[in-house]
């Protein structure tokens, strides 16, 4: 019990210290930005970005064809496209992985002040990620630092998109012919497909916002970087089996 009174002390102090010195208060002004400070338009931002945009949207066409087969009573091809959707899956979640990876490398290269980037919980639609969020959303309510922030952030999302991976595992279980999981497996899938969407396009803010915060030289780097990335995930077009 002693423990318990132990942290609920620090757990007040840390909030009253936050509030006296204003962190989170909007009404505070921010930090003028560099002058050297690069627009989300950057040319390394633009490939990673429409590859990672292109991947969603098969994704979506795929799920939305698959739910479309299903409730047309014709399963064997919903399989089939569930089969596909369950490949482009991967290569998405692969691709947004290593973009965490990335950011987190070159973190320690940023040179100004990076705003730290936070998620609500509610914005997440499957009750694991939702969970996951409310559990492990507020830990970087107590550091003040933002570099630091930003780099919780960054690995919360890497986190989330390795336990978004697991449940995607488990809901495949249903991908089988057992007609009654079906309608319950495309369902989740619907829930996961909006996270894994979320969690991408977050992941996407977040390296746009990091490389405004970088020097040139780092940005040479990275341009490298995400050459490979792109190179080794290019989007093929998906065709979807023909009906019979």
């Amino acid at each position: 019990m002693i423990w318990c009174l132990e942290f609920g002390i620090l757990l007040v102090v840390a909030v009253v210290l936050r509030r006296i010195l204003r962190m989170g208060d909007k009404s505070v002004a921010p930090a003028a930005a560099p002058r050297n400070r690069k627009s989300v338009s950057s040319p390394l931002y633009r490939p990673i970005a429409s590859e990672i945009e292109a991947h969603i949207t098969i994704l979506g066409v795929l799920l939305n064809d698959a739910i479309e087969e299903r409730n047309s009573g014709r399963f064997t091809l919903a399989l089939r496209i569930l089969n596909l959707f369950g490949s482009e899956w991967s290569r998405l979640t692969e691709l947004v992985a290593s973009l965490q990876n990335l950011s987190l490398k070159y973190l320690p290269m940023v040179e100004s002040s990076i705003s730290p980037r936070n998620l609500n919980a509610r914005s997440f639609q499957s009750q694991r990620m939702n969970e996951f969020f409310r559990r492990h959303g507020v830990l970087d309510q107590f550091v003040f630092r933002s570099k630091l922030r930003f780099q919780l952030h960054l690995r919360l999302l890497r986190r989330a998109t390795a336990v978004l991976g697991e449940d995607f595992e488990q809901a495949k279980q249903g991908f089988d012919r057992d007609t009654s999981l079906f309608a319950w497996t495309l369902t989740q899938l619907d829930l996961h497909f909006h996270d894994l969407d979320l969690l991408a396009k977050e992941t996407l803010l977040g390296f746009s916002a990091e490389l405004a915060c970088l020097p040139d030289t780092a940005l040479e780097e990275i341009a490298t970087e995400i050459s490979a990335l792109t190179r080794n995930s290019v989007c093929a077009s998906v065709a979807t089996p023909s009906h019979h």
